[in-house]
């Protein structure tokens, strides 16, 4: 990328002075304000983690390191966004913005026991108890079929994603650009050099989610498409680079097929992995196979997900963007050094029984053959825990049921309820837990 668009995307995230510009767009006779929204979504966010066997939780108290094998996060989220529409100009402008708060409801250290990624802790294991950011901030212009944003925003591809699964949803500090202009076609591409956590009130430099230490890079970028043809096959191609870390490919089909009642989707996901520029990360070579095979006969789905890592290192993504677009993907991710994994799901809507609105997941997966024993990163190896792990395996169950409602003053809300359990083997990364996760979300329109 040119120093040119840098300094754009660096200008972008001074945004305040974007607000002085609504008097001169109003006066544009466009649809700035006549397509805007202006909406309150709050999410109120509690888990709690039960550690089985030898897995405890670590933290700091006045009479010296504690160990617990309960830990709690409890949030309440709010999120105040406004989306305009565009001008009538030949380049339409238009402007998204959003501001993130959480109040923490839980803030005993006992409690947190460390904290994770469901809260936000100080260096000493405090609670934060409240924190707030811009969430997003972006400039978007359109013309014809194309849509560009500059700023803090939020993209989904499977090679750069964003992760809405906490209190506030990441976003991320760049530019994108994607465009519908060609029939079937969709083309997506973008470039981002900073990002926003779930967990956090700041940004960070990008970096990746499964590294044993701190490993970051200027930026990520990315180019692609989703290819829909007339008899629905969809094709999704995609390049992707971390500067000095990897480049990475990705390439999936998709497939509906139909027979007497009976609805089955087929889906394939491929990625490919090699360390590039100053291997920051360390020597990387790997591939990642996905198979989703999906039958639905009325209100009931089956889903069956086959998954293969091939390689001594994780199956990693830009942190915070939970970009992996591979079926076996729970509470854990089944993404170990050379593991095989095979899953079964199970999902119901409630409504054939008289009850819209209410849907439940059940799920087992067993992973197995983890193995890293022949890893070489090199120096700058950021996987060195795939050494540890040698033919290790890991198993999860869960249940998962939520509720929309349907009218009323509570209509569009919903209330999500689950519960996993998670076994593994003595070196696998994640342990032995149980979790408990309940989140109510209320949404409000003002305008």
């Amino acid at each position: 990328m040119s120093v040119r668009i840098k300094n754009v995307v660096a200008m972008s995230c001074f945004l305040p002075g974007v607000v002085c510009c609504f008097e001169a767009l109003a006066e544009a006779k466009s649809g700035f304000f006549e397509g805007s929204s202006l909406t309150l979504d709050t999410r109120q966010w509690y888990s709690k983690e039960i550690g089985r066997r030898n897995t405890v939780y670590r933290y700091k108290t006045d009479e010296g390191p504690q160990a617990s094998h309960d830990r709690v996060a409890w949030q309440q989220g709010f999120k105040l966004g406004f989306e305009s529409g565009y001008t009538s100009w030949p380049v339409g402008v238009g402007l998204d913005l959003a501001a993130y708060s959480v109040v923490a409801l839980e803030r005993d250290t006992g409690d947190a026991a460390g904290g994770s990624n469901r809260m936000l802790v100080n260096s000493d294991g405090d609670v934060q108890p409240t924190w707030s950011r811009l969430g997003v901030a972006a400039v978007k212009l359109r013309a014809a079929e194309t849509d560009v944003k500059i700023g803090r925003h939020q993209v989904a591809t499977p090679v750069m994603n964003f992760s809405d699964t906490r209190t506030v949803p990441a976003s991320f500090d760049g530019l994108s650009v994607e465009s519908s202009s060609f029939d079937g076609l969709v083309l997506k591409s973008g470039y981002f050099s900073k990002m926003a956590p779930r967990y956090a009130a700041g940004t960070e430099d990008i970096g990746l989610q499964y590294a044993m230490r701190p490993v970051t890079s200027d930026w990520t970028a990315y180019f692609g498409g989703d290819h829909t043809s007339a008899n629905g096959l969809k094709t999704s191609v995609y390049i992707s680079r971390i500067q000095d870390i990897w480049d990475r490919q990705y390439f999936g089909l998709a497939q509906t097929f139909q027979s007497k009642g009976l609805t089955t989707s087929v889906k394939l996901s491929m990625y490919n992995t090699k360390s590039s520029g100053k291997e920051e990360a360390g020597h990387i070579d790997q591939q990642a196979f996905g198979l989703a095979i999906t039958p639905r006969f009325k209100n009931h789905s089956v889903e069956f997900g086959l998954q293969k890592i091939v390689g001594d290192e994780f199956f990693d993504f830009v942190k915070e963007s939970n970009a992996i677009e591979l079926p076996n993907t729970m509470v854990s991710y089944f993404n170990g050094p050379n593991e095989t994994s095979f899953q079964v799901k199970y999902i119901n809507d409630w409504a054939a029984y008289g009850v819209p609105g209410f849907k439940s997941i059940l799920w087992h997966t067993r992973g197995w053959g983890i193995d890293g024993t022949g890893y070489d990163g090199g120096p700058k190896g950021v996987y060195t825990a795939s050494l540890l792990q040698d033919n290790e395996r890991h198993n999860e169950t869960g249940l998962l049921g939520s509720y929309t409602f349907q009218s009323g003053e509570l209509k569009g809300g919903s209330i999500l309820a689950g519960y996993a359990w998670h076994r593994a083997s003595s070196h696998q990364a994640e342990g032995n837990f149980d979790e408990l996760r309940v989140i109510l979300r209320m949404p409000f329109s003002i305008f």
